[in-house]
């Protein structure tokens, strides 16, 4: 048996014990988190265990998904562990699902029911003030939703539903949870951007939602090689899109942190080629809806975040892979970004 000194990092936390007495020979470092989490009543999630020397995390498991025992810790009687307290967590599978069912339930809700209302010139209806909007004038009778308005609704909650797909049965999330009043950040870039604004701006009164500057021989609403041919581009990108998920996902095995250098379909052109799909599948939403000012505002909002996690990745395979590691010149897109 040793005993371990314990001291709160930051804010003092209630009930937190000084010491705490394991046996050597059979605890693990998870056997410390879950003891620590009893005590102090708080969701293991929300303890972050420090060693007392040198600063470095107390993890719970290795690559290989095997426990990591105290002892492996360099921890002996007397050692001091830091704990402190990250606040209210929420899983990343929770995360995902709760971002991608706002726009997943928006576009058709308005196209479908809401429509009438939104767009409605009634003096009670506050979005009819808006400047240059897109709602009814008076005694103007509401049209029925163009078959462009009805495919861009298809396409957008078809992408949503294949998002929470993968949320549920693909995706390996290395990281258990995040802190709670991130959510709302996260949540905003779907909800508002992907639903409210695109959504408004899409299934307007008018017989296309293209911008004025578009060239009509590319409305999709008057051309139907446009509409065949982005159809198909899209079809191919989401399948893409879905194959470099399942490569990502093969990395890792069940219950492992373990890290590998992914190789394969679009790997060896670009370091993200999931993002890569991504954004071309957003790029014939974009065509389709005319060059739509709120398509154009989320797909560049969208290739911009992306390019720019994307470049994050690249600088940590190059550090943590070494020279086994085939440097990529560009991240996202060959040639260009």
């Amino acid at each position: 048996m040793i005993g371990l000194q314990i001291k709160p990092r930051g804010r003092p936390i209630k009930k937190l014990p000084s010491t705490i007495r394991l046996d050597l020979a059979t605890a693990t470092a998870e056997t410390l988190y879950t003891r620590l989490s009893a005590y102090t009543g708080l969701s293991r999630d929300r303890l972050r265990l420090t060693k007392g020397s040198d600063g470095s995390v107390v993890t719970v498991r290795r690559e290989s998904g095997k426990d990591v025992m105290v002892e492996e810790l360099g921890l002996r009687d007397g050692s001091t562990v830091f704990v402190k307290d990250l606040g209210p967590q929420v899983a990343w599978r929770t995360v995902f699902v709760i971002e991608y069912l706002g726009p997943l339930f928006i576009h058709p809700l308005l196209l479908y029911a809401l429509r009438p209302y939104i767009y409605s010139s009634s003096p009670l209806n506050p979005l009819s003030y808006i400047p240059f909007g897109p709602s009814l004038k008076p005694d103007q009778v509401l049209p029925p939703p163009t078959q462009t308005q009805t495919l861009l609704c298809a396409l957008v909650v078809l992408h949503f539903l294949k998002r929470e797909y993968e949320t549920f049965f693909i995706h390996r999330f290395s990281g258990g949870t995040m802190p709670f009043r991130y959510i709302f950040r996260n949540a905003a870039h779907y909800w508002i951007l992907s639903g409210v604004n695109l959504a408004y701006s899409f299934y307007t009164p008018a017989a296309s939602p293209a911008a004025s500057w578009w060239p009509v021989v590319l409305n999709a609403g008057n051309n139907p090689a446009i509409v065949y041919s982005m159809v198909a581009l899209w079809v191919f990108a989401q399948i893409s899109n879905f194959k470099t998920h399942l490569a990502l996902r093969n990395l890792r095995p069940a219950n492992s942190t373990k890290r590998q250098i992914p190789k394969g379909y679009g790997f060896d052109s670009v370091t993200c080629p999931n993002y890569s799909f991504e954004v071309l599948s957003w790029v014939c939403v974009w065509v389709l809806s005319g060059g739509n000012w709120a398509a154009s505002l989320f797909t560049l909002t969208g290739t911009t975040v992306m390019f720019l996690w994307a470049r994050k990745k690249e600088r940590r395979y190059r550090k943590e892979f070494g020279s086994s590691y085939k440097k990529k010149r560009n991240v996202i897109v060959p040639g260009i970004l």
